[in-house]
């Protein structure tokens, strides 16, 4: 192995390369972002980034022996404890850590993250001088549930049941209300359930092996069934190998001052160009994207006195600096810690496909990218999406519920309450829970939507929804999960655009394809092609060339009597050239889906050949000048879809 840790931070960065995708490859999509932004003053804690390959080197050798597996783990703790010891040196002090994965693309919520590592009662009374007691007793019970769940395999209700249990004994609803003294019982009580569960003790004054276990997790994590399953849905290959950033601790949970929060640069579900956030006070940053409380919008940030607003404005320039330097939407993760901001993440934000489309688009016009790169950016299955039906404007009838809108579509189905359930249900189906965790992802990817109790538009189920292009409805604090299981109902309708949500109702839809965002790129593919668009009979009345389309209204022979008689009718036929190649003789042979676009099937043509030919013969006898097309040098003339199909990416 080459290098085993990368440090970063203001004024030191050991990654020196200028090639984004290499920097990817090596540190992963979450460290190369955090070495540039680092390497740009943005305000980001340092730390440093284990490498893909260090993860490969043990996934492989996990397969053939893992007594050298641990080897590995042993060596790359070696490695990271002298990578302490420079943050120690760097900060003054000995931080706490995040452990997190990053893989060369991004994976949201499929693999795992550690925080407050290094944690322990010895040195827990020089953290509550540093934070305050409830703020040190929060993460010590945090990093407790979340190395004890993802490291050593305790399932995590058994830490929610004690979290709930004292909840209710102290008749309060929020962990926020907890006090300090609460929650220093509640870590009490997940150590016994941890050794209840295990056999032996947590960790809890061994800094050293938290930090192991942490490395060692997220090197796993990359092989777990989520992960696994979301890299086949999205042909991710198996051997990128995620990196590991362990990066100092700042903590959004040290009172009313302090929070962690998501944003997009863009809106992410309509592609609007205006910044879209949420954001928690007094919270870690896996709150918001747990979707165990449904956050603020970000707006509301001005309106909560100066530092908050001075907080919102930072946010706002972080944001205009971001899309300069990625020229897209960028998604970033943010804490601020008694007042102060600082950036943890940042990456090209996930989106739904109408937003992928405003957003290139947009960027266009504003002379950030070109049409070559917008193009490139788009894909097919995005275009089939913009296609889907909408909710018929004329359609008046209030909905049953209202939650948040996250990824927009409108879709009905068979309500299911499992992730399960919609893998074996034989219907369209909508998932319903009270919050999507990333072990759902198969039954997310089975359902046609997703619909959530809790969470707002930054939660796992929103972002992966939006990765998936599936409709979504998050944060419908009303949706009574219960008592729609034993309702009987058959028949629920989301409307993600608006958040809608509609119970055993006929919800009528509409097409939703002449968005002019979308109508933009089509013309821009048909540009590419060098192609004109076809028109079924509008033949024109000025002195412009005319080339009359047959693969636009082929086997239809009321259209081509009607394209027939319009050029009959026309004072001169000079300027017009009449195609008549069947639509399959520009079609490649495995682009049967596209069939549809021409409203045609390759065994329907017969009947429709002989009467056309019929009408062909009479046409040509009357004007034996008529151009009929067949030549090489005329363009090809396509419908716009058809070559939105071709231009798109795969």
């Amino acid at each position: 192995m080459e290098k085993t840790i990368y440090r970063f931070s203001a004024s030191q960065c050991d990654w020196t390369g200028t090639d984004e995708k290499e920097a990817k490859k090596h540190l992963g999509g979450k460290g190369a972002a955090l070495v540039m932004m680092a390497q740009q003053g943005f305000p980001v804690p340092p730390g440093f980034t284990i490498p893909t390959d260090v993860c490969n080197h043990y996934r492989m050798m996990v397969e053939h022996s893992k007594e050298e597996a641990e080897k590995i783990i042993t060596s790359v703790v070696g490695d990271a404890l002298a990578g302490m010891q420079w943050l120690t040196k760097t900060l003054g002090y000995t931080p706490l850590v995040s452990v997190r994965s990053g893989a060369p693309v991004s994976m949201p919520g499929m693999m795992d993250t550690i925080l407050n590592v290094g944690l322990t009662y010895d040195n827990l009374s020089e953290w509550e001088k540093r934070l305050g007691k409830r703020a040190a007793m929060d993460s010590m019970r945090r990093l407790i549930q979340m190395l004890g769940s993802t490291a050593y395999g305790v399932p995590h209700e058994v830490f929610e049941f004690q979290l709930a249990k004292h909840k209710k004994a102290v008749g309060v609803e929020s962990d926020t209300d907890l006090t300090a003294d609460d929650l220093e019982f509640i870590s009490q009580q997940y150590l016994k359930a941890f050794f209840a569960n295990k056999g032996f003790d947590f960790p809890i004054n061994d800094s050293e092996a938290q930090l192991r276990a942490a490395v060692k997790a997220v090197f796993d994590s990359w092989m777990n069934p989520r992960a696994i399953e979301y890299r086949k849905l999205n042909g991710i290959p198996e051997d990128m190998g995620t990196a590991v950033n362990v990066q100092a601790m700042v903590f959004g949970n040290m009172g009313e001052d302090s929070g962690t929060g998501v944003l997009f640069t863009r809106c992410p579900s309509t592609g609007k160009n205006e910044i879209m956030g949420e954001f928690l006070q007094n919270a870690q940053g896996e709150d918001v994207v747990a979707g165990i409380r449904t956050p603020r919008p970000l707006t509301e940030m001005a309106e909560m006195g100066a530092q908050w607003k001075a907080v919102y404005h930072a946010l706002g320039d972080v944001c205009v600096r971001l899309e300069d330097v990625y020229r897209d939407m960028v998604d970033v993760e943010f804490t601020v810690q008694n007042g102060s901001l600082f950036i943890l993440q940042s990456r090209v934000g996930k989106r739904s496909a109408i937003a992928a489309f405003r957003i290139a688009v947009d960027l266009v016009e504003e002379g950030v990218i070109d049409r070559d790169t917008a193009l490139s950016r788009l894909k097919k299955a995005q275009f089939k999406v913009v296609r889907r039906p909408m909710l018929d404007p004329n359609f008046k009838e209030e909905p049953d519920l209202v939650g948040l809108p996250a990824c927009p579509g409108v879709v009905s189905g068979k309500p299911v309450f499992s992730a399960e359930d919609a893998v074996n249900c034989t219907e369209p189906c909508i998932l319903i829970s009270h919050e999507t965790t990333p072990d759902d992802i198969a039954g997310m990817n089975a359902a046609v939507g997703i619909l959530t109790k809790t969470g707002g538009a930054t939660s796992h189920a929103a972002v992966v929804a939006r990765a998936m292009d599936k409709p979504c409805v998050v944060g419908c604090t009303t949706l009574d999960i219960d008592a729609m299981k034993g309702s009987g109902c058959t028949k629920i309708t989301i409307d993600g655009s608006t958040g809608n949500v509609w119970v055993q109702t006929d919800v009528p839809v509409i097409d939703s394809s002449d968005d002019p965002a979308v109508r933009t790129v089509m013309n821009w593919c048909m540009e590419k092609l060098g192609a004109w668009e076809s028109s079924p009979v509008d033949l024109g009345s000025d002195h412009r060339p005319h080339v009359v389309q047959a693969a636009y209204w082929w086997g239809s022979l009321e259209v081509a009597e009607a394209v027939v008689e319009g050029i009959k009718q026309m004072p001169s036929r000079e300027n017009v050239k009449l195609d008549i190649r069947n639509p399959q003789s520009f079609m490649p042979e495995t682009d049967n889906e596209l069939a549809h676009c021409f409203g045609t099937k390759p065994d329907s043509d017969a009947a429709f050949k002989k009467e056309f030919g019929q009408l062909l013969n009479t046409l040509i006898k009357d004007y034996p000048d008529l151009d009929i097309v067949g030549a090489e040098d005329v363009p090809l003339i396509v419908p716009a879809d058809y070559a939105a199909f071709s231009v798109l990416a795969d």
